[in-house]
């Protein structure tokens, strides 16, 4: 097992301390082995011997590491080393807006702010594969204005493939979780907009936004962009998200 030995918990200490610290021991066993995304885990059996706690301790802890996505479970297979992505970011941020920690402007503001930077990057950056990538989507959109569920499915994808078009790994992360919350918003949204121009208006929006990538134009897609989150921020307020 590890050459790198955490001090094992305490064992007058509460369940969910031992639980916590065995979280940090195992974490701390995957950054101080230098393990990558697949790499396997020694087993519960041999965390729990090293850090002298139960099975029951190691599992709770390797339970939580999942649902943190550090480690991927699967049965009958020893625990591996998990790759990032933001699922636990857009679960955090769908809580914080649907118990109001947080409200829908707050979010457009923080997406704005990202995605100004990822827009830029895309311009300069993009392959021809993933220009005509943001084409099929604007094409997409335009297929299913009549759709919110697929719309907003489609809207959502656009704005990721911008940020992949970034080179910044971070970027995907992010700008998926911020914009996973439009599920919440966009059906009431959509209802405002009850016309086909006014539909038809978001989605040459976003075309607007493509042809500046697809141009290598980082100037006019910000530009481009900044009228985008207007448009979307004035529909906000019509629809009673102030």
């Amino acid at each position: 097992m590890p050459k790198h030995h955490p001090p094992p918990p305490d064992d007058t200490a509460p369940p969910a301390t031992r639980v916590d610290t065995a979280i940090h021991a195992i974490t701390d066993y995957i950054h101080g082995e230098g393990l990558k995304v697949g790499d396997k885990l020694p087993s519960e059996a041999r965390f729990a011997e090293s850090l002298g706690v139960s099975r029951t301790v190691v599992r709770e802890a390797f339970k939580s590491l999942s649902a943190m996505r550090i480690i991927e479970m699967r049965a009958g297979r020893r625990a591996q080393v998990c790759g990032f992505d933001g699922t636990v970011i857009a679960l955090s941020l769908t809580h914080a807006l649907r118990t109001e920690q947080i409200n829908p402007q707050q979010m457009w503001d923080a997406r704005r702010a990202v995605e100004m930077r990822t827009v830029a990057l895309a311009a300069m950056r993009r392959t021809d594969a993933e220009a005509a990538a943001l084409a099929d989507l604007v094409a997409r959109m335009r297929d299913s204005v009549d759709d919110p569920a697929r719309m907003t499915e489609h809207d959502i994808a656009f704005h990721v493939a911008i940020a992949q078009a970034s080179r910044n790994p971070l970027f995907p992360v992010l700008v998926a979780s911020l914009t996973s919350a439009i599920r919440e918003t966009n059906p009431m949204v959509w209802r405002h907009r009850r016309d086909e121009e006014t539909r038809r208006e978001v989605v040459e929006a976003h075309a607007v936004i493509a042809q500046a990538i697809v141009d290598g134009d980082p100037e006019a897609a910000c530009a481009a962009l900044a009228a985008h989150f207007d448009l979307a921020s004035r529909a906000l307020v019509t629809a009673g998200f102030n």
